[in-house]
């Protein structure tokens, strides 16, 4: 792939003289023909002047993380949209949270510090269980299903519920499957966790089911993951490829088992006070823009995570031990409850009847 910059130096020096004050964050994203924001940027035909205001976008994940680069098209998309009335500045990392993914998403919610962000559905569960309907574990075998349930019925009663937090989803973006990664032996089945420390998210249903797996797993924001690995204050940590990339994961762990056990998805929302100060056609250019965010996301994401396998693989930088060298049963078997105990959370957490927990379930398992 080709940087951006390397395009809007020789192609976009016309149209950026007018806009240099936002001209570092136009340029900041990777991209590929089928992603050129001079080209792909919603056209606004309306009337009313745009705005000129300051959108903050967070991410939990680092500069390079393709949650980070959804952010960087988005911003460049905006600003062809807007004539740079519209700057969105990048923090990757929860750099304006001191790494805290939980009050990112707070920080979203009161719309002050943050209007735009990309948070995982396993961090919004901390404000509602209803979001960990997606990290159910073995509900998704493939990208089909996950596609199937997120572009329909599943992905649009979580849009309803972060409309309830005052927030407007525009788009359902990717973490991917969540591969787990540790310093002491290959994971090829349930029983291989028994003498694991394990790292994991904020979340009471990662929590419980690795409980039923029998691992030690203990709360760790991820700002803290690196150095914990690295002197071995845990043993392994569970995130998809390219999460693992970002934050060098590979540098101070040795083995990775594709196991699939469970997905996570990303929401790309935005605060609702922030977008109705716009009018409905300026709306519907954020919108637009914001789709177009997510599709880059989403597949810039599931190439990148084969060519990550494939790099280490080959490098040896972990020991890659892939998905059909798993006892996947081993791990289902041990983990069936999960859906039972969730449900039980709806009722008593989320005030859900037996029926509807039971329905918003059925939602993610077709």
């Amino acid at each position: 792939m080709k940087k951006s910059s390397t395009f809007v130096l020789a192609g976009l020096a016309s149209v950026l003289a007018a806009s240099a004050a936002f001209a570092a964050d136009y340029h900041d994203y990777d991209y590929s023909d089928k992603y050129v924001a001079a080209d792909e940027a919603a056209v606004y035909e309306g009337t009313d002047e745009w705005p000129e205001v300051t959108w903050n976008y967070d991410c939990s994940t680092g500069e390079n993380s393709t949650w980070a680069q959804a952010g960087y098209y988005f911003a460049a998309l905006m600003a062809e949209s807007t004539d740079g009335a519209v700057l969105v500045e990048v923090y990757p990392g929860e750099q304006l949270t001191n790494g805290d993914q939980v009050a990112g998403i707070q920080a979203l919610i009161d719309g002050d510090t943050l209007q735009v962000s990309m948070h995982s559905n396993l961090i919004y569960a901390n404000f509602d269980s209803r979001f960990n309907v997606v990290s159910l574990p073995y509900i998704f075998e493939n990208y089909d299903d996950v596609d199937a349930v997120l572009e329909g019925e599943g992905g649009e009663a979580l849009k309803n519920v972060l409309s309830e937090y005052g927030l407007v989803c525009l788009g359902i973006g990717e973490n991917g499957f969540r591969q787990i990664t540790n310093s002491k032996k290959p994971i090829t089945s349930v029983a291989d966790l028994s003498d694991i420390k394990m790292r994991i998210c904020s979340n009471d249903l990662c929590a419980e089911v690795y409980k039923e797996w029998g691992c030690d797993a203990s709360v760790m924001n991820w700002a803290e993951t690196y150095t914990a690995l690295q002197q071995g204050t845990v043993d392994g940590e569970e995130n998809p490829e390219t999460a693992i990339d970002s934050a060098s994961v590979q540098d101070v762990q040795d083995y990775i088992s594709l196991w699939n056990a469970y997905y996570d998805c990303l929401f790309f929302c935005i605060n609702g006070n922030a977008y109705d100060q716009l009018t409905d056609s300026q709306k519907q250019i954020v919108a637009a823009n914001a789709a177009k965010a997510v599709a880059y996301q989403k597949e810039t994401n599931r190439q990148k995570v084969d060519e990550l396998v494939a790099e280490w693989t080959e490098s040896g930088a972990m020991e890659v031990t892939p998905l059909d060298q798993i006892d996947s049963d081993s791990f289902r078997e041990a983990a069936a409850g999960a859906a039972d105990w969730y449900k039980g959370t709806l009722v008593s957490n989320a005030g859900m009847s037996e029926d509807d927990a039971a329905a918003l379930i059925a939602a993610f398992q077709k």
